[in-house]
Formats: structure tokens, sequence, C-alpha cells
């Protein structure tokens, strides 16, 4: 058994025991979570990773991961949970920690989350679903919510400008004195205007003819440090990336290329760039989840903001499978709404109730009219039928003498050209539009009476939870960490709801 010291602090526990039980009220929401939940099945996910043989015993390991549920409760940093953990006395009698102990040092939380990686936590995730779907909470898995929300890096956007420096800083890091000083001199730099000019706040409030010349100035010693350091055969990981980062980025003449490139950061390389909506531009991650009826949240994956909504959904369905919650409908707003993903859900038997990309609630689409695949024909809402012909013999051709008198003519696609090229999976288009209009015509109701629909308050209100949790803005750095983060803020709010929905 790897975790003797654990049984060592137990025997310690049952002793301090009566002490605890007459200071802490057993309503307390720890005690509660304690009522309800069984961690220790953690020792078995985690015990690979623990020599029994070599070193000093490791500390608890359930203790370490519900400190990081504590964490995210409290929104306490690594040196605040080890001060709460050894003075504040709920949260002590939570993580088992005998009240004469002093508990843990800050620097295990790090190394533990290192230790178990993103695939660890999901399993401890889907674990301690496991344990809600026994309590009897989710009454309807078969009808589930899907949609992302942002999560904000560890570290804010810089510059262009402010990059190529953080590019020079990180070549400077590794020179020696002597070289550092003849560098200092070509560019005339020291250390106090490199942290400066690092930094990705100062340079966005210049005026635009400032910052060009900021940005050429910028360029010209980074371009100064490679001429100088090539020479004498100088080579690094951060000379390499400072000349990736002029050649995405700085065209022949000095000026800045206006393309979207992947380094937007040397604090959280892995950080993108994305849209939220048309005007909301967010840099970071994004935490795609499904939630039940009654907000438990099934699946969970992270992705760059860079990445879209609609690509997760068959991620997001693989996941609800492992933990058999799969359902059979599921709600999403229109960044799910393409053919590929209606196709690629109905293929795993979910039906996507998504609003479908494009189309306009006053005008028919084309994907409105019937299909008869059988005898190659489409028809129109006029009851007007026409031959395919051409490639793949999907392209139809309506008379105009057939459609001058049409009443639908109006708002007919066809009313321009009168032909038409289907799409390949035109009865799926046809499925998902048909759906949306019955489903468009109950939300108009629900508007009329004031009522926003179920879907979105659910969504809403999961969302909310989970950023008062810290889900809005990853502490860590990197893909692999913010996903950790996302994973422990949605295992919270699974257990938060769960506790409430016991009463």
């Amino acid at each position: 058994m790897v975790f003797k010291k654990h049984n060592e602090h137990q025997a310690q526990l049952l002793s301090s025991n009566k002490i605890y039980e007459g200071l802490i009220d057993n309503d307390d929401i720890f005690e509660r979570i304690l009522e309800i939940f069984n961690f220790s099945f953690i020792y078995d996910e985690v015990e690979h990773l623990y020599c029994e043989d070599n070193g000093r015993p490791p500390e608890d390991p359930v203790r370490l991961y519900k400190s990081t549920l504590v964490q995210r409760l409290k929104g306490l940093s690594d040196p605040e949970m080890e001060y709460v953990a050894r003075y504040d006395i709920r949260i002590k009698h939570f993580l088992g920690i005998p009240i004469q102990d002093y508990g843990f040092d800050y620097s295990t939380l790090s190394l533990f989350r290192k230790r178990l990686g993103p695939e660890l936590f999901e399993r401890i995730f889907q674990k301690i679903i496991a344990q809600i779907v026994e309590l009897g909470i989710i009454k309807n898995p078969k009808q589930q919510f899907l949609d992302s929300m942002p999560v904000l890096a560890h570290a804010a956007l810089p510059s262009v400008t402010c990059l190529i420096y953080q590019g020079i800083n990180g070549v400077v890091k590794r020179l020696d004195k002597e070289l550092k000083k003849q560098v200092y001199e070509e560019t005339e730099l020291t250390d106090d205007k490199l942290l400066h000019y690092s930094k990705a706040h100062p340079l966005f409030r210049m005026e635009k003819a400032e910052r060009e010349s900021a940005f050429e100035k910028a360029v010209n010693r980074a371009k100064g440090i490679i001429g100088f350091l090539e020479p004498l055969n100088h080579k690094s990981e951060e000379l390499d990336l400072l000349k990736q980062i002029l050649n995405e980025n700085v065209d022949a003449k000095n000026s800045l290329i206006q393309t979207e490139k992947p380094i937007k950061t040397l604090v959280d390389k892995e950080a993108k760039l994305g849209h939220k909506t048309k005007e909301n531009l967010i840099f970071g991650y994004k935490n795609h989840a499904s939630v039940t009826e009654e907000g438990i949240v099934t699946a969970v994956t992270v992705t760059s903001a860079a990445d879209k909504d609609d690509k997760q959904t068959g991620t997001i369905i693989t996941k609800q499978e492992k933990v058999n919650l799969k359902p059979v409908e599921m709600d999403a707003d229109s960044a799910y709404g393409y053919i590929e993903t209606f196709k690629s859900a109905k293929s795993r038997g979910v039906k996507l109730n998504a609003l479908f990309r494009g189309l306009d609630e006053k005008e028919l689409s084309i994907y409105e009219l019937k299909y008869d695949k059988e005898n190659n024909t489409l028809t129109c809402l006029n009851n007007i039928s026409v031959k395919g012909y051409g490639k793949n013999n999907l392209r139809f051709e309506f008379p105009i003498r057939k459609c001058r008198d049409c009443p639908r003519k109006n708002r007919c696609p066809l009313s321009a050209s009168k032909r038409v090229e289907l799409h390949e999976d035109h009865e799926i288009a046809r499925e998902a539009i048909n759906n949306q209009r019955q489903k468009s015509e109950e939300r108009k109701i629900a508007k009329e009476k004031g009522v926003k629909t179920k879907s979105r308050l659910i969504i809403e209100n999961v969302f909310a939870y989970l950023e008062k949790l810290g889900g809005k803005k990853t502490p860590y750095i990197g893909l692999g960490n913010a996903s950790i983060h996302v994973l422990l803020v949605v295992t919270m709010s699974n257990i938060m709801k769960t506790v409430r929905l016991l009463g």
C-alpha cells in the first residue's frame, strides 16, 4: 500500500473527531459533501503514479484533490490554500487533517496537478458523475443542452511590438554577462527598458504614428540582435522563436502583416484569439459543456478560443457515452447549426436541435423543398416537380412559366434564377430546418409572454455559476492546465448542485 501515511493520519483523525463534532455544524456545506460523496476511489486511480518503496511517504492524494476543489469554491491560491488547511477548522476536517496536524506545503498542490494531468482529472470527474447518477439526481438525461463559454488566458494579449520584445527578452536571458552587455550596447536596451517594452499594456495607448514607430524600432532591434549573434554561431530555441515571430508578423518593408498568426504571447503559447460573438473577441480557451435539466454538467472539453464550437460535438457525445449519459436530443445555438454537425450527431443517435446557419426566418430555404431520391425529383411548396440533371443529378431548374403565378414566389429561393444545386445531405438539412421552424414558433410564443426558453435559462444559470467558481479565467498556463482548471470548476459545480438538490 503506497499511502501508509494516510492510514496513520486516519488513526489520529479518529481521536480528534469528537473535537471537530463539537465545533462544526452538521449542516455545514463541507460536512454535507462528506456525507454525500465518497472520494476514496481516487487512491486506486492514482496509485500507479506513486512509488511504494522509494522516497518519503507522499501526501494523501484524496486530501490534495479535495484541496483543489476547495480552491475553486473559495477562489484560493496555492499559498492561501495551505493557510486555510492549517487554520480553518471546517476545511481541515473536510480534508481529513487531524486537528493537531499542520497540513501540507502549498508547493505539493502544483506538483499534484502536474502529476495527475488532465486525463486523470477527467476520470475523477466522470467517477463523481457516476455517484451523482446513483443518487438519482438526473431525472431526464435524454434531453441535454450544449454550449460553450470563454475561458480567458492567464496572460494579457500583447501587441506584436510587445511580442517581439518578449522574444528579445527570451534571447537575452540565455546570453552570458559579456555577450548580453554587447547586445544591449548594439540595441540601446537595458533590463528595465526590456521589461517595460515586454509588458502587454503600455504600447496600446500610443497614437497610430507612435505605434508604427515603436513597431519599426522593435523590428530593427530584433533584426540587429539576430545579425549580431548569427556570425558568432550562437544557437538557441529562443533565437529561433524570435526569427519565427518576425517571419510571421513582419514583411520585407518592416511593416506589420495583418493576418492572424499562431503565436500571440510567449507567456501562454497555446492560448488563441477567438470570437464568442462577432463583437466579442476573446483570448484564451473555450469550455464546451453539455448540461442536464437539473444543471449537472455531463461532459466537458476544453479547446483554444480559435476552435469552432460545432467541431466539438462528436467529442462531447463520446464523453457522454463514457458515463452512460448520452442524450436522445441536444439543444444548441446557431454555432452548431451546420449540415455536417447535424449529420454527425444523427449518426451517433442524437437529435441536434440547433439554429440552422444562414437560415432567414422570413424566407424559404432550398432545403425546405422536397427531394425524392428514388425518382430524382425536387418538388417545391407549390407542388411543382422537376427532374435532376448535371453533376450527381443534383442540379434542378424550375420553368419560369410555372413559377410566374406562384403565391409563394416572393419568399421562394428560386425566384431569381430558377436553378438550384442540392447538397448531397439535403434531407438532413430539410429535417433540421423543419425542426427549427417548429422550435422558432415555440420561442416566438414564449417571447411574447416574456419567458426565456428553458435551454437558455439552464445554460446561462450553469455558466453563471461556473464563472462564480472562477471558470471565466484560468489561473494556469497552457491548454492542459486550463483543462484541469475547467474540470475542477465543473466538478465543484456538480457537487454543489447535488448538495442543493438533496436539500
